[in-house]
């Protein structure tokens, strides 16, 4: 049920959309100690909805303040309503969030600077939606959404009190095209951005100071064919960076995360299709280029939806990998030397996913998403510590 309303977004799924509306080498050594964490265990936080409860972003300020933020359904058919939780070191707490329209309220991602300063982004109807918490409560502040149509924010990064950035997409009636909205301390307005192919989006973003940002997502070709999409912010303009493919004929392709520790050190993660199977994809920028990185592919199926990293030697990815019959989490670190995966929770029955994560440590790394069991999807929660 949530994974229905809830599932990353590939130029595939734009596409279908459209028509309806319309008509490797690893890289450097790191001098960083590798990440301890290994024994990961599942937290149970609230689930408020009656059938679908699901959460999509996740960040952590220090081992006792950590957001959460998706959505949930009380019925079938019924109003999906916008979910922020927070852990204060005990327990996950919901927190009251508005939820505008009477149709779809979704939140994608979440990002802060200080204990008082966060936001978080999403969808609500066919409009923007962005949230601000000020350390008493959420409330909704004004965003651009450039289309009649659709428009939609999918992730966030927060510099400071006067620095964030919100990437997504809007949709035309021919074509997607990539958002980018930035807070100057007093609003939020968009920003130009390269939008190549004849349809472009924009999943991720991260940010290590006021100049320095990365966006990641896909775009389309003029002959069709879906490629990895990566641009950077330079302290003056949005310039597309080029990024690698794998090799070989791959159909559906996207970059869904992005965390950067500096200006030489920063991960894009997602997923491709070869047409009989799904593969994890990472990419490493070392300062001058991104180069594709051997990463795992558990099962038949897998994807990575979000990557954390605290430093070079401490970087985390997660998502899903799925057999012939049951979805599964996915968690793969990176040891310093390759990605390896690491034992992680799957409680449902039916469908578990991982589409978020955060570290403040390398023995402090949260993890979030949904499972189902019975019909009913409910939140998940992991941590290592």
């Amino acid at each position: 049920m949530a994974v229905q309303w809830r599932t990353r977004r590939s130029l595939g799924a734009f596409a279908a959309f459209l028509v309806a509306a319309a008509l490797m080498t690893a890289p450097g050594a790191v001098t960083a100690s590798a990440a301890s964490c290994e024994i990961w265990s599942g937290v149970p936080p609230p689930s408020p909805g009656a059938v679908a409860n699901g959460l999509d972003g996740i960040r952590a300020l220090g081992p006792c303040n950590v957001w959460a933020v998706g959505s949930y359904q009380n019925g079938t058919y019924g109003q999906i309503l916008s979910l922020a939780e927070h852990e204060n070191g005990t327990a996950w707490k919901v927190m009251p969030t508005p939820s505008p329209d009477t149709d779809r309220n979704v939140l994608s991602a979440v990002g802060a600077a200080t204990i008082n300063d966060a936001w978080a982004v999403g969808q609500t109807g066919d409009k923007t939606f962005i949230l601000h918490w000020n350390g008493r409560f959420w409330t909704q502040a004004p965003s651009p959404s450039p289309s009649s149509n659709t428009n939609d924010l999918s992730g966030v990064a927060v510099v400071s009190a006067t620095d964030a950035w919100a990437v997504g997409q809007y949709f035309t009636s021919t074509t997607v095209n990539p958002l980018v909205l930035q807070w100057d301390g007093q609003q939020w307005t968009q920003k130009a951005v390269p939008a190549p192919g004849s349809g472009s989006v924009l999943e991720a973003v991260a940010a290590t100071s006021a100049k320095d940002a990365w966006a990641v997502g896909a775009f389309n070709t003029s002959g069709g064919q879906e490629k990895t999409l990566i641009e950077r912010w330079n302290g003056t303009k949005w310039v597309q960076v080029p990024s690698p493919n794998p090799a070989g004929p791959v159909g559906e392709i996207v970059l869904g995360g992005v965390v950067a520790t500096s200006a030489s050190n920063a991960w894009a993660v997602g997923t491709y299709s070869t047409g009989t199977t799904d593969k994890t994809l990472i990419e490493h920028w070392n300062g001058h280029a991104w180069t594709l990185v051997a990463s795992p592919n558990p099962a038949p199926r897998n994807s990575l939806l979000a990557v954390a990293a605290t430093s070079a030697g401490n970087v985390w990815a997660v998502g899903t990998r799925t057999t012939s019959t049951t979805q599964l989490t996915l968690i793969v670190r990176w040891n310093g030397t390759k990605w390896v995966q690491v034992p992680s929770p799957s409680p449902g029955q039916q469908v578990n996913e991982l589409a978020g994560v955060a570290t403040t440590s390398a023995t402090d790394v949260w993890a979030v998403g949904d499972f189902t069991t019975g019909g009913v999807t409910q939140v998940l929660a992991a941590h290592c510590c």
